[in-house]
């Protein structure tokens, strides 16, 4: 058998923590207690000199098997003789979830870690992924399918919480060359006894398939790595691109529908991935495709689609975006009767008010209609056969809101001004009659006044 040069490990380290800026740096170290995180400490404290790097160790007692106690222990002591800083948090168990207690765990310690990086002004976070570590998350998303992007490489060094750097320098080893290190130089650590269970798809990929795939081809994990540094700099690529366009076809938080589909097909589902990316949003690939069928449905000018609880795709005319689903149900049998010179508060601020003509000082803005009189005019919502008065006849409301491109959701909360209940002269901040409703013989006139903030 072979051994390890311990040498050449220690340079390759050396070289790839230079080649990620770590040195002349206050770093903090993600231990477990775990081989990969103990060679790694081991590692950088032999080359902190060199890289003249101030180590810093976090450290969390998952309280999740029966040796934490003297995991702690065993790293305090390890920490306390080399006079290395090390901050522990004890997860109590009193506080773990009864189901999906990895990702609760997972949660709980970039929490701790983003804690103890702000409170000591440490910028980088040094953690001990490796070479099989990518292979196991590459072939464990294959499995589960979804979108390309989660196929790209574990980044050697990505942004954390806005502020902060994950660094991982040990991608670049395989699990032998870890063991094989910590072997040769007596370093002790810790195995997880869950890590022997075939219980968890990880451990199955770890026990039964990767070696398999080791055997057909000894430079599997190196083609994993390179395969997915290719597919992470081509998607990176693609996305400087889709992030052009987007911003060329965006009104603010929207996109313009006629520059959308005047897109390729295929761009068209890039830069509707992108959007959703940017507001924070993951869909599945047929949810993807539905709403693409949606926006290229030229009979169907308005559509919307729902993305999950909380929001939902829509099309209305020349705008597309995302918005919150409305958790109001409207009262389409709201109405009030107008009382002369008193405004009637609407929604955001907006009202209307009956008044005697000179009996109101109107303000730039004002939007306003010239009435006879003074009773029986009620403000509602649209019911269907709805028509406006106007002088030619009366024009239906659907087709005034269809002329004037008025969306869907706008049009159930227009509110309408009516006489008598029935006869609909004004459609707020849409339409109005174009009746002469007050002779220019009378008397007195009134006047309807419609204000926004």
């Amino acid at each position: 058998m072979i051994k390890l040069n311990v040498k050449k490990f220690e340079n390759q380290l050396l070289q790839r923590l230079r080649d990620l800026k770590i040195s002349n740096k206050k770093v903090l170290l993600a231990v477990s207690t775990g081989v990969d995180s103990m060679v790694l400490l081991s590692g950088m404290l032999k080359l902190s000199k060199v890289l003249d790097v101030e180590i810093n160790v976090a450290y969390i007692d998952h309280q999740l098997r029966e040796q934490s106690k003297e995991e702690t222990k065993f790293i305090k002591e390890f920490c306390f003789a080399r006079n290395i800083p090390l901050y522990v948090y004890r997860w109590e168990k009193e506080e773990h979830p009864v189901q999906s207690i990895e990702a609760a765990a997972r949660e709980v310690r970039y929490n701790f870690f983003e804690k103890v990086l702000k409170e000591n002004n440490i910028e980088y976070l040094v953690t001990a992924h490796h070479g099989d570590d990518q292979a196991e998350t590459f072939l464990m998303k294959l499995i589960r399918g979804g979108n390309i992007q989660q196929l790209q490489a574990i980044q050697s060094v990505r942004i954390f919480r806005e502020d902060y750097q994950i660094v991982r320098p040990m991608l670049i080893f395989n699990k032998k060359e870890i063991y094989d290190y910590a072997k040769q130089l007596g370093i002790k650590y810790y195995e997880d006894e869950t890590n022997k269970s075939d219980d968890y798809q990880r451990n199955r990929l770890r026990h039964h398939i990767i070696p398999v795939l080791k055997a057909e081809n000894p430079e599997f994990l190196k083609h994993v790595l390179e395969y997915t540094q290719q597919l992470t700099n081509n998607l990176q690529a693609i996305q400087e691109v889709a992030d052009v366009k987007l911003n060329k076809i965006s009104k603010e938080e929207t996109l313009d529908y006629d520059k959308f589909v005047k897109e390729s097909p295929l761009w068209q589902r890039i830069l509707l991935e992108r959007y959703l990316e940017v507001k924070g949003l993951e869909i599945k690939e047929t949810q993807v495709q539905q709403i693409l069928a949606m926006l290229n449905d030229e009979k169907k000018p308005q559509a919307k689609f729902d993305l999950n609880e909380k929001f939902e795709f829509y099309h209305e005319y020349l705008e597309i975006g995302i918005r919150i689903k409305s958790t109001t149900s409207l009262n389409l049998e709201e109405n009030f009767e107008l009382k002369l010179n008193q405004w009637h508060n609407l929604e955001e601020g907006k009202k209307i008010g009956l008044f005697k003509i000179d009996e109101i000082e109107l303000m730039p803005g004002d939007e306003t209609l010239v009435v006879e009189d003074n009773e029986n005019w009620v403000i509602r919502h649209r019911q269907p056969g709805d028509s406006l008065k106007m002088s030619f006849g009366n024009q239906k409301i659907k087709k005034v809101f269809i002329d004037k491109k008025i969306p869907s959701e706008q049009r159930n909360k227009s509110w309408l001004i009516t006489k008598n209940k029935n006869e609909v002269y004004w459609i707020l901040e849409t339409k109005k009659t174009d009746l002469s409703l007050a002779p220019q013989n009378a008397k007195i006139h009134y006047i309807l006044v419609f204000r926004k903030k």
